[in-house]
Order: C-alpha cells, then structure tokens, then sequence
C-alpha cells in the first residue's frame, strides 16, 4: 500500500474547506501511484469540523478509514507543542475528534500542550505519533528532549523540506535524528493541493485498514521510501496556486 503520512484538507488554517478541491486531490493521489494518506488538519484550523462533515455525510467509514472511490483517507491531527514543533496523530475518527475537543484550551500559542502531556494523550487514544517536519524553521522538535522523541512512532521526511534545503540535507538531518531517537522514517507530501500529492510516498509491504496496522509496518520497518524526480515541479506549482487561491479569498 503506497500512503502518503502528510495532508491537509483545507488550502490553509482560515480558508472553508472546498469539495471539489478535495476530491480532485483524491484522484490525483491515485493518478500518481497513492493507495492512502493520511489527513492531517492542523488542529486550530477554524474549519476543521467542515472536513468530517461532509466525509460523514458522503462516504463509508470502514476500519480507520473513508472509502472513496477505493482510495482509503486515514485521519489525523497536527498539533503545535510548547517550545516548537508540530506532531501528527493518526487514529480512529472519534478519538481525533475527542483529541480535538480536549485541544480547545490549547489553540492559542500562548497556551500550546507541553510535548510530554501530548504523548500521554496520544497514548490514552492509541495513535500512530509522527513527529512533523522536526528541522524546520521555526518548528525545531529536534530540540526537545530525546526521553520524549523516542516515544514517537516516526519521523517525517518532509516533501517541503526537500523542496527547501535539497534532498541530501533533508534526509541527512532526519537520518540522524532517527539514529539517536531509534525512530524509523516515513513520508510526507505536506500537501495543501492536489499537484502535490505522489511527490514523495511511503510503500507498505502490506495493505492497512487500521492505525493498527500501519503502526506495526513501521515498527517492523516492513516498507520503502520513494521520492519522485518530478517532486520539486510539484511543489513549486502547488506553492504557487495555493498563493493564488489565497489572495483571491482576501
């Protein structure tokens, strides 16, 4: 199963959720080789319950998944922690959906949920933890402390990140970290639009129909990496629509 651990939903956190933006995405992912992603809204955005609406209303939820057009769409949450970094949790639709709620109190920046208290969360709900990005500017969860990171499930090997720094130094910096925190490696896209989505994928030797699943692939590391020469075209394109979109929206 080819999956790809990182997508949005919404073209941004403020913009209302567009059906035919979203179901254009899902037949691009298959168009390019994907099986399965994971949606991943950050967890502040203002119309993040719009998303489930309309999957709840359109679509069959079977194991962990919406069925679409047999492509499976998994559900997650990206969360911002104090002191830097975004992690990704993945796990059944309504223990998102209570994370979510419980998160209430922590939207604004000034109040993010410290790492460890995240974890524990992550815990009470079984979720697959991935930790987001963990370079980036501005969002450095490389420097949190190990005792935490090594309780992850995954690293993310960032499609953005590859587009910004190359991909020698992107992999080089999350190779490392997975060395010291013994935390495997997966990918993803960090798509906002479509032409994004195949940039990058993660190959499971197995199909998933649970978070289960798929965090027992990644422990047992029964998958491969695989990033697309056409990645960089990809993302500048998908940059430049989504700055677009944006500014038509103002």
């Amino acid at each position: 199963m080819n999956i790809d651990f990182h997508v949005h939903g919404l073209i941004s956190k403020k913009m209302h959720f567009d059906e035919n933006i979203f179901l254009q995405g899902i037949n691009y992912a298959k168009e390019s080789g994907l099986d399965a992603f994971i949606m991943c809204e950050h967890f502040n955005a203002v119309y993040f319950e719009e998303i489930y609406n309309y999957l709840n209303e359109k679509f069959p939820y079977r194991g962990d998944r919406y069925l679409i057009n047999d492509f499976s769409v998994f559900l997650g949450i990206e969360v911002s922690v104090k002191n830097k970094g975004h992690i990704i949790l993945s796990s059944g639709r309504d223990e998102i959906i209570h994370i979510r709620k419980i998160l209430e109190k922590n939207m604004d920046k000034n109040n993010f949920i410290e790492l460890e208290e995240l974890l524990n969360l992550a815990k009470e709900y079984n979720c697959l933890k991935i930790g987001a990005h963990p370079y980036r500017k501005g969002h450095k969860l490389y420097l949190h402390p190990n005792k935490y990171l090594n309780k992850l499930d995954a690293l993310d090997l960032n499609g953005k990140d590859i587009y910004n720094k190359g991909l020698f130094i992107a992999r080089e910096e999350v190779e490392n970290l997975s060395k010291i925190t013994e935390v495997n490696i997966v990918t993803g896209s960090d798509s906002h639009y479509p032409i994004q989505l195949g940039s990058l994928k993660t190959i499971l030797k197995e199909s998933c129909f649970t978070i289960k699943d798929i965090k027992n692939c990644i422990k047992n590391k029964e998958y491969e990496i695989s990033i697309s020469n056409s990645l960089n075209l990809r993302i500048f394109s998908s940059k430049i629509i989504k700055k677009c979109l944006l500014n038509s929206n103002m």
